[in-house]
């Protein structure tokens, strides 16, 4: 996936995403960082062409997602917001099912042998025939994680996975993502808040502050205090821990 000099905004109002140009390596694991407010969403959203640039392209294998249909796009990209209540009386074999959909186009023609693997997968089968509203915020985030890879995409892009987990559901949910990005070869994009994580996770990161893009790369070139504390506007301290590497933090009043 390539980013050729997007820029975004709503009605001519100020810009939330600001001319960004980069390129997403294939196969692999791109976290995108910043503060609150940074343009975050805004960007995953251009990049699953739910949101058009107001100027630049978004290209994918050399054609420009605008220009792709629905179904092009669905064997491509799969995307798992941060909420979503709307199927929560369904069955969790039925809401993976729907990842079939770009496939088949009608849920009643997609046999449940056909999603067991996504079930695997995402450490989700002991759950098949439990109703969404009965699951916790880590198992349902695994479903809707098996329901996206049902479609067999590509690129998997993730808006906070992690948010509203506790440590051992973050731990569980980034250990699935891990796997499914080394067996399937899958390029994973995701946005998350704990940098440590992004860090740990990453083959790539992209930095952004006020909806631009400040930096982008391998990990190990951004153990940087200075650019961290001036992106997030906080001061930040950079340890090394023994067995385990570098460890970030974030010099809060709450860190005394």
């Amino acid at each position: 996936m390539k980013l050729d000099n997007v820029s975004f905004s709503f009605h001519a109002g100020q810009p939330i995403i600001q001319n960004i140009s980069a390129d997403v390596v294939p196969g692999s694991i791109l976290s995108i960082i910043g503060p609150n407010g940074a343009g975050k969403t805004t960007l995953l959203k251009l990049m699953a062409n739910q949101l058009k640039p107001t100027s630049g392209q978004i290209s994918l294998n050399n054609q420009f997602l605008a220009k792709m249909t629905r179904k092009q796009l669905a064997s491509k990209i799969a995307v798992v917001s941060q909420q979503n209540h709307l199927y929560d009386d369904m069955q969790v074999i039925d809401v993976v099912k729907m990842g079939r959909l770009a496939k088949h186009h009608l849920l009643a023609t997609v046999e449940d042998k056909e999603v067991l693997p996504y079930l695997e997968m995402t450490r989700t089968s002991s759950l098949a025939h439990r109703a969404m509203s009965h699951l916790s915020g880590g198992q349902r985030q695994r479903v809707w994680i098996a329901s996206a890879i049902a479609q067999e995409p590509q690129y998997l892009l993730l808006d906070e996975p992690t948010t509203y987990l506790d440590i051992r559901y973050q731990s569980d949910l980034m250990a699935v993502i891990a796997e499914l990005h080394k067996k399937e070869n899958m390029t994973i994009v995701m946005i998350l808040h704990d940098i440590n994580q992004a860090f740990k996770m990453s083959d790539q990161l992209w930095l952004i502050r006020n909806g631009r893009l400040i930096a982008q790369g391998a990990p190990s070139r951004y153990y940087d205090e200075k650019l961290l504390s001036d992106i997030f506007n906080i001061p930040i301290h950079i340890v090394t821990i023994p067995n385990y590497g570098h460890y970030i933090i974030e010099l809060t009043a709450d860190s005394f």
